[in-house]
């Protein structure tokens, strides 16, 4: 690549003019009900934030019964994050492999990968091109039925993103950009349908493949299209996870403030109070109480089991040094012993002080 485009990272978004030519070949299968948009590659945010607003279009005077779209980004480059951030419902800033996404979850995948060769992790392995590893990594998060608009340059459609698009799609469609956007940029849209069961389909891997080698005429993208593509409901999911696996602080301090933390983390952080039972295992013996009494853990107002007979209790405790001496033939062995006394002291309503040691 270009040093060029690598300072770019490979970033090439979709022409602005073809974006509303391709959001009119969209079209939701029905009026209400959620669907969520995602791009593994967002850029700055402006293509699938557009592709939402046409397939959603929010209604000016009743915002709450607008049709909804949420709009979901990954993009690695910190300034056109920042920027996808400001305008998509959620885009998560780092490398889409290193994310937790819940898969199927999705019902329309904006696909338009970075423009480069991935890298080896070591000698034995082969490079491989972004056009197929994001094409193969992220089919995973579209729902079945769900929708993929795959943009592609015209000579990245090589043998095996043919296998790959017709062995999990159907339906699929290729154009070539508008005449003067693709004399410009050389490329194709591609648009499918997700399989509900993947199979092989050998007239439609040859076609994408010689659509590929210049073997075939692809039509340009016509501003009519000639058929549509309903993008079904995206599923209803309590356990929807879209994050990275790092953990950002500025996230992790918003998930704090809106849901607060664990019960469990905070019953281990939370001192008991004087007035909560403590329960213990095993039933303790007169010497756990006498220290229970003694290190002030029940220092107050005590009453009987009867709750007649009150006593106000206040447990001391002291240590004190016990000498004594051992004679060993001509030697004196002289032992100091450290000893806690425990003293409690009790109040009766008379004024009476027990001590009891």
């Amino acid at each position: 690549m270009r040093l060029a485009a690598q300072a770019k990272m490979g970033y090439y978004p979709a022409p602005e003019r073809v974006i509303p030519i391709i959001a009119r070949y969209l079209k939701r299968q029905r009026e209400k009900g959620l669907i969520r948009l995602l791009d593994p590659c967002a850029g700055t945010g402006a293509a699938i934030k557009q592709i939402g607003n046409t397939i959603c279009p929010i209604c000016p005077t009743s915002p709450e019964e607008s049709r909804q779209a949420e709009t979901y980004g990954i993009e690695i480059d910190l300034e056109r994050g920042n920027q996808a951030k400001s305008i998509l419902d959620k885009c998560l800033i780092t490398d889409y492999q290193n994310t937790r996404i819940s898969h199927g979850s999705f019902s329309l995948l904006w696909l338009n990968p970075p423009y480069d060769w991935a890298i080896r992790d070591n000698d034995i392995e082969k490079s491989e091109r972004y056009e197929r590893t994001f094409l193969r990594d992220c089919v995973c998060y579209l729902r079945q039925k769900g929708v993929i608009v795959y943009l592609i340059p015209h000579r990245r459609l090589d043998s095996q993103i043919a296998r790959m698009l017709s062995y999990r799609f159907e339906n699929i469609s290729v154009y070539r950009f508008p005449e003067e956007a693709y004399r410009a940029f050389r490329q194709l849209v591609i648009f499918g349908i997700l399989k509900i069961r993947p199979a092989k389909d050998e007239s439609m891997a040859e076609y994408l493949k010689n659509c590929g080698r210049f073997r075939t005429t692809i039509p340009f993208l016509p501003e009519t299209p000639p058929q549509l593509y309903e993008i079904p409901l995206s599923p209803g999911r309590a356990d929807f996870v879209f994050r990275s696996k790092d953990i950002i602080p500025e996230e992790l301090e918003e998930e704090i403030r809106r849901y607060g933390l664990f019960d469990q983390v905070r019953d281990m952080t939370t001192p008991l109070k004087m007035a909560e039972k403590i329960r213990p295992i095993m039933p303790l013996r007169h010497g756990h109480l006498a220290q229970i009494l003694a290190c002030g853990l029940m220092n107050g107002i005590v009453w009987d089991k009867d709750r007649k007979n009150p006593l106000i209790i206040k447990g001391i405790t002291k240590k004190e040094v016990r000498h004594t001496m051992e004679i060993e033939g001509k030697c004196e062995k002289h032992i100091e012993t450290d000893l806690i006394k425990i003293s409690i002291l009790a109040f009766n309503r008379q004024g009476e002080m027990l001590t009891v040691q």
